[in-house]
């Protein structure tokens, strides 16, 4: 931060001045009424000095920018990247209807059932996913 000079005018005070009497004041406004008192601002600097006082660090806090966590991406993937592009076929319509379910998904339903056991570990299998995506 700039210092400043000994007895030398207050330039923050004085855009905090003109603001309390002027709140809808644009920057280059405060920059020309400063100027006739003899200050030389910038309308950069207007910017800051406005942006801290009548804020007063009450705003909520911005959003994070970038990739999801981990955790977030795992949830986030819900099909296969084969499967998403894939051009919905007779069957796949079907399944996607809501009560109709399809050949294919019922074969893949028989598998899975068999991998896990049985309908019943099934059904705990789906109650836990259920209960983890909410």
């Amino acid at each position: 931060m700039a210092k400043r000079s000994a007895g030398g005018p207050n330039k923050s005070a004085a855009i905090r001045q003109y603001l309390d009497s002027n709140p809808e004041a644009k920057p280059r406004e405060i920059v020309d009424a400063l100027k006739e008192q003899g200050l030389e601002v910038t309308p950069a600097f207007v910017s800051t000095i406005k942006s801290k006082s009548s804020g007063g660090g009450t705003s909520a806090p911005k959003k994070r920018r970038g990739r999801p966590k981990a955790a977030a991406q795992g949830a986030a993937k819900t099909t296969s990247p084969r499967t998403a592009s894939a051009p919905a076929t007779k069957r796949g319509a079907a399944a996607a209807g809501g009560d109709t379910v399809s050949v294919d998904g019922l074969i893949r339903a028989k598998k899975l059932a068999e991998e896990l056991g049985g309908v019943d570990k099934v059904r705990a299998a789906l109650a836990a996913l259920e209960k983890i995506t909410g």
